[in-house]
């Protein structure tokens, strides 16, 4: 079985900087504000570290095992004899992703009453319904939506930045006062940099993945965090932090006062860019489920793919279903903290699995290597690990109990792992 290559490098790009860009600005800024104040872009600037020096690992990795399933082929080749692993990070990355969908698909029913008062709940669940239609058709027919979709968020954020050069009324705000409530921020708004991995999970639909999975990576990480601190600054240049966190659709409100049509513009951009964040996560975990099924970590039944359209379908109703379930959890900032809980524990274990690879297998030959090595230990992955560490204990008390809970979730998938296996290779 395998998947239909589609992809090249600007398609790829397009891919990484899309689910980023969608996934935090236009969802969780204002909940990011109330914990970081005015010093949110602070925030975006620890929390673009943070994805940028898990980003080098993943480079590395991906470049030498260019496969679908990502953190789950990585683990599988670090720990060949401990098979339990890479099945419970692989089943929390997948939980993790459903809770993504979820999030910006009800950001995505925030910002529609703007134009119009429907149910957030059936909105949001329309949108899953729709998008994992797209996402079943093809990887070259998603890319396309994903490419216009892409243009029209991006250019969101540079109308904001305009306003905000054009009505410069709250540059007083900017003075820095570092806060415990920085970290806090930079925990939830870490969620926003959520995506640069999924392209990983494109791999085996991407040409020449070896070359240009890396470039792509890096890439997606350094545009969007050029446009995430320009953003975070212009806001609080636009309305106080405590107002913005107040805020269901907290762009709009920032540029509302100054510029109420470009609000209302802002308004539906945002629509694209929570919708694009949804299709893209779908589209990844769908491959990560069609890798552990394949594999055997999970029935191989989720590994079958659609005869002309090459998609793993069953996988993709899976996901729709699991997150449908999670729309009743609670607001944008919940269900954001239990997708960063689980990003940030398969940051972690991909940077333990580096370092891993490195001692057993040093010799093996790696198109892309993490720079500045101590030993087998690139001192980048080792900072990258503890300021992962750092992120997960400042989530909040939900996030960290419901993220568990995934976590026990894959305890359990992996002790019956033997069932799946058998049924994989009947």
């Amino acid at each position: 079985m395998s998947l239909r290559r589609g992809l090249g490098p600007v398609l790829a790009t397009f891919y990484g900087v899309g689910m980023i860009v969608g996934a935090g600005i236009y969802s969780v800024i204002g909940a990011a504000a109330g914990k970081a104040g005015d010093e949110l872009w602070l925030s975006f600037m620890v929390g673009a570290v943070a994805a940028a020096l898990s980003g080098l690992s993943y480079a590395e990795l991906v470049a030498m095992h260019p496969r679908a399933g990502a953190e789950y082929v990585y683990l599988r080749a670090a720990f060949p004899r401990r098979r339990w692993l890479p099945t419970i990070i692989g089943t929390a990355i997948v939980l993790s992703g459903v809770a993504t969908a979820a999030t910006v698909t009800s950001a995505f029913a925030n910002y529609l009453q703007v134009y119009v008062a429907l149910p957030t709940a059936l909105v949001a669940a329309a949108l899953l319904v729709v998008l994992t239609g797209i996402s079943m058709a093809g990887i070259r027919e998603s890319a396309v939506v994903n490419v216009v979709f892409t243009l029209v968020e991006i250019g969101g954020l540079v109308l904001v930045v305009t306003v905000a050069v054009l009505h410069p009324g709250g540059l007083d705000r900017l003075a820095t006062h570092l806060h415990p409530g920085i970290i806090g921020g930079a925990a939830l708004v870490f969620f926003a940099f959520l995506g640069f991995e999924e392209v990983a999970n494109l791999a085996e639909e991407t040409r020449d993945p070896t070359r240009t999975i890396p470039r792509v990576l890096l890439a997606s990480v350094a545009i969007t965090t050029v446009l995430y601190v320009a953003v975070a600054i212009a806001v609080i240049a636009l309305l106080p932090a405590e107002q913005l966190a107040a805020e269901d659709a907290p762009l709009v409100a920032a540029v509302s006062e100054r510029a109420p049509v470009t609000a209302r513009v802002l308004g539906a951009i945002a629509l694209f860019a929570t919708a694009n964040t949804g299709l893209i996560t779908l589209v990844s975990k769908s491959r990560m489920v069609f890798a552990m099924a394949r594999d055997g970590a999970l029935p191989a039944r989720l590994a079958t793919l659609a005869r002309t359209r090459q998609t793993p379908w069953l996988a993709s109703l899976l996901l729709l279903g699991l997150a449908l379930a999670l729309l009743p959890l609670g607001g944008v900032a919940a269900i954001a903290s239990v997708s960063s809980f689980g990003a940030l524990v398969a940051f972690i274990a991909v940077d333990v699995a580096l370092v891993v690879l490195r001692v057993r297998e040093p010799h093996t030959p790696r198109p892309f290597a993490v720079p500045w090595a101590v030993g087998p230990v690139p001192i980048p992955t080792a900072i990258a690990i503890l300021v992962s560490l750092a992120l997960v204990t400042a989530l909040d008390r939900r996030a960290l109990v419901v993220g568990t809970a995934t976590l026990a979730v894959g305890v359990v998938i992996a002790a019956t792992r033997r069932l799946w296996a058998r049924q994989a290779n009947a």
